[in-house]
């Protein structure tokens, strides 16, 4: 029982507090560094300093989308996708440019019928790990 309440009491932050962000990025305290909204529509980004999450909210049920993702001077990711029942849609992105310095700025795009979300964060490369790693050499 007790499991139960536990996730409907989460299930009610996740969507009153945050939109479409992640329960699992809420209940870890994930940074927000990105957030649109309109009549139609929400969207926004959050990290933890490693990993980005990007959603947004205002979609039909299952409708269509194009995602595209813009990171320097990389050739932009283009794809389609699509929003939940709920007309919600997310996805995790690492950003990473090979041999092209130590950061930038991402521009995150999601347009669909009913709406266009506009997202964009800066970013850095991640430097290793501040807990140590759990292994122990021989």
């Amino acid at each position: 029982m007790r499991p139960i309440i536990a996730v409907s009491i989460l299930s009610a932050l996740a969507a009153t507090a945050a939109q479409a962000y992640d329960p699992i990025v809420l209940a870890r305290g994930w940074e927000r560094v990105d957030a649109f909204e309109s009549e139609a529509c929400t969207g926004e980004v959050g990290t933890n300093g490693r990993f980005y999450v990007m959603s947004a909210t205002g979609f039909a049920p299952s409708e269509s989308a194009v995602l595209t993702i813009e990171n320097g001077e990389m050739r932009p990711i283009e794809r389609e996708v699509r929003a939940d029942q709920a007309g919600e849609w997310r996805d995790y992105y690492i950003p990473f440019r090979p041999n092209r310095g130590e950061g930038g700025i991402v521009r995150v795009t999601l347009a669909g019928a009913s709406c266009v979300v506009p997202l964009s964060f800066e970013w850095s490369r991640a430097k290793g790990w501040d807990i140590p790693a759990p292994l122990v050499p021989r």
